[in-house]
């Protein structure tokens, strides 16, 4: 069963993209206000390949200003 995207922004980020020279912690460029994708039609590969899952589920219990410290300390363990 897929998982809508709530449309947090918080993988865009909390999550580094190398391919786009985006370190961890920092917004996207390419997320607008609405923490939409700028260039959704031609976003990388790992950003097409990204889905939704329980994590972002996890996530919208969580305070917003807390959002992206959990998120890191879930996929790294220390959230640095």
């Amino acid at each position: 069963m897929a998982i809508e995207c709530f449309k947090c922004g918080i993988c865009c980020i909390a999550a580094d993209i190398s391919t786009l020279g985006k370190p961890l912690r920092v917004r996207c460029q390419f997320l607008t206000p609405e923490n939409l994708c700028s260039i959704y039609e031609t976003r990388p590969a790992v950003c097409r390949s990204y889905q939704p899952d329980e994590v972002c589920v996890l996530l919208q219990s969580v305070p917003e200003e807390e959002r992206v410290d959990t998120y890191l300390r879930i996929y790294l363990g220390d959230g640095n």
